[in-house]
């Protein structure tokens, strides 16, 4: 055998040993896939020191998770109102503020075109604040609210030729509702039982109008006296009872 075959060519490669090779890629560092990368010592110490800034943080102001940090000298919550079944959950709000809590909902609708202050749009759509038709007798109001009215009518002295349409598909406590709201907000019949419009009394004008399927004009408003009420109990503000009258019966 030659001395070329004699050689061990594990050992001797090329001039160099294979030995020192192997040491030399163990030194080297293992690549990782693209994702799995470990995490920087920077990035390390920047976490920590956001999860001390942040423990610091809640352990001062955290409060605990009590909600009196709500709370201020100059914040008082409303009352809640009653619920069903009688539970007030607290102090009771008077009846009238209720009944107006619900009549605002109800004049979402009709701050469309009548605009959130009762301002209503030169022109287009009449005011309610400073209008004799809401101020007056709620017999005309409960007309127009189940059957509607088509112009040209005249409001505060201004001419208007739209209509209203008829809103007798909503229930009784929500049109009663509704007309308190604007008589109190825009009438300037605020706190006074003058305001009130209630279910009876809407019940009495559907049966009184029963017989009006169209809608209504200016004239045929106006042949109904500017001051009729339509008929039902007087009811006290607090409570919502009919004064003098039967103390178990309600306005709603």
């Amino acid at each position: 055998m030659s001395d070329s075959q004699d050689q061990n060519l594990d050992y001797d490669a090329e001039g160099g040993s294979v030995v020192d090779v192997h040491d030399a890629v163990r030194r080297e560092k293992v690549l990782l896939p693209t994702g799995q990368e470990p995490l920087t010592f920077g990035l390390l110490i920047l976490a920590a020191i956001v999860l001390i800034l942040g423990a610091g943080y809640f352990g001062a102001y955290g409060n605990r998770f009590s909600d009196d940090i709500y709370v201020t000298s100059y914040y008082h919550p409303d009352a809640r109102p009653a619920g069903k079944g009688g539970d007030t959950g607290g102090e009771e709000l008077p009846w009238i503020d209720q009944w107006l809590a619900g009549g605002k909902k109800v004049y979402g609708n009709c701050a469309v075109c009548h605009q959130p202050n009762g301002g209503g749009l030169p022109g287009q759509f009449p005011p309610l604040t400073g209008s004799d038709w809401v101020s007056g007798g709620t017999e005309r109001l409960g007309a127009i609210m189940l059957h509607g009215i088509q112009g040209p009518f005249t409001v505060n002295g201004q001419s208007y030729n739209g209509a209203m349409p008829a809103w007798n598909v909503l229930p009784d406590n929500q049109i009663a509702q509704v007309l308190t709201y604007i008589r109190h907000e825009f009438g300037g019949l605020a706190d006074q039982p003058e305001a009130v419009v209630t279910v009876e009394m809407i019940k009495a004008a559907r049966d009184k109008f029963a017989g009006h399927t169209a809608t209504w004009t200016e004239s045929e408003l106006l042949a109904i006296p500017a001051d009729a009420m339509l008929p039902g109990a007087e009811i006290d503000l607090q409570t919502g009872k009919p004064i003098g009258g039967d103390s178990g019966a309600a306005a709603q």
